[in-house]
């Protein structure tokens, strides 16, 4: 069968070093998500060059997260012909000050600094591979769509609204989203629910009479502890107790304690069942005097491949092929934007962005430079292929 990626290749490593330099430029913005100056900073950068590349840019703002970027262009218009839409994201997970601590560098073929692996990289990668395919002169769609949302990092409550409406105006999705290899390739998620687990004691001072006291936090613990034992009754769902609190004067028994807890599993079901165990430790008392709410928040929810999915990775696997790799599907524990796309219908390929790793750490975030164009060809014959089949 006919394959288009090997044919971009070299136009991909052409423009290496130029990738490299408007990638540094968005490492060295501080984008946290909610920071909206950097943001708006960035995507400024990504309008002015989509524009270039002969797409309509509009921008579509948020007071609390700023601004998202919607970038469409028209091909043939025709049944057979699909309409596609990218979708990357340019917010990180570092606080405002990280690029002074960490800014953009390249050592040993890997690029470091904040969110470029997760994912300016694939921001970048994604707006080349694109160019490499109009610059061939390649019209054979019916659109190509570009999103870059600016709160990913935190759910996409924000632009998913977006999303939704977009993801009713196309055929199939391809999430920037990285990998950990030039082998791999995403077509399954779990689904993810975020719960605050809250205790309420009774305050005594803690010197004079302890004994009147209830605490918040050693009740808190039990049921910590009780959470954490739930991953030997559910395999294959994670429950993380995350950040925590309560009350901090240090000569009293504390009377309010807090935690929240995320859980990800690969069904509906998985995450019900989930919810109903932890509806249960929370009704219970190891303290007594104590009290304890539940709030259970609704996130992602998960997918598992599809006969649809299941043909983009066969063309994504004859494209990498044909680049002399091995590809592979797999699911992943991680959410992203491709949870809300197959939820709204789409069939969606993640993970399709550059290699690297560390990610959310930013002493180890990294980037194999070299995948940039690698996985660039793969992502323009894999829109080729589909879309020219």
């Amino acid at each position: 069968m006919l394959t288009y990626a090997q044919s971009y290749l070299p136009w991909l490593q052409t423009y290496q070093q130029e990738m490299l330099q408007r990638l540094e430029l968005l490492v060295n913005i501080d984008s946290g998500t909610g920071q909206v100056a950097g943001v708006n900073q960035i995507m400024t950068h990504l309008e002015q060059w989509l524009r270039d590349t002969g797409f309509i840019v509009t921008l579509n703002p948020s007071e609390r997260f700023g601004n998202n970027l919607v970038a469409r262009r028209a091909g043939r218009l025709g049944l057979q012909h699909p309409r596609i839409l990218l979708v990357g994201h340019v917010d990180t997970v570092y606080a405002p000050g990280a690029v002074a601590l960490q800014p953009f560098r390249i050592e040993d073929d890997l690029a470091y600094g904040p969110g470029v692996i997760d994912m300016k990289s694939g921001v970048i990668m994604g707006i080349y591979a694109l160019r490499a395919l109009l610059d061939s002169g390649f019209e054979q769609y019916a659109e190509l769509c570009v999103v870059f949302n600016n709160d990913e990092e935190t759910g996409s409550g924000g632009s998913g609204a977006l999303l939704r409406e977009i993801s009713r105006q196309v055929d199939l999705g391809l999430v920037l989203e990285p990998t950990r290899s030039a082998t791999i390739v995403t077509n399954a998620r779990k689904g993810a629910d975020r719960y605050s687990l809250e205790v309420t004691g009774v305050p005594a001072h803690s010197g004079a009479e302890p004994h009147r006291g209830r605490s918040a936090v050693i009740e808190l613990a039990h049921k910590m502890l009780a959470v954490h034992h739930l991953h030997t009754l559910f395999p294959g769902t994670t429950f993380n107790v995350t950040r925590l609190s309560s009350s901090e004067l240090l000569n009293v028994v504390p009377d309010t304690a807090r935690c929240w807890i995320s859980v990800r599993a690969h069904s509906d079901e998985a995450l019900d069942a989930a919810a109903a165990a932890l509806a249960s430790i929370a009704a219970g008392c190891s303290v007594p005097g104590t009290h304890t709410t539940l709030a259970r928040t609704r996130g992602r929810t998960p997918y598992r491949a599809t006969p649809e999915l299941a043909r983009m990775v066969e063309v994504a696997r004859l494209e990498a092929e044909a680049l002399g790799v091995d590809l592979i599907a797999e699911g992943k524990g991680g959410v992203s934007d491709a949870n809300l796309l197959m939820a709204a219908g789409v069939p969606t390929l993640d993970s399709l962005g550059p290699v690297g790793g560390g990610m959310h750490d930013m002493q180890r975030e990294h980037l194999h430079v070299d995948s940039l164009s690698l996985r660039g060809a793969l992502l323009a014959g894999l829109i080729h292929h589909l879309c020219h089949p």
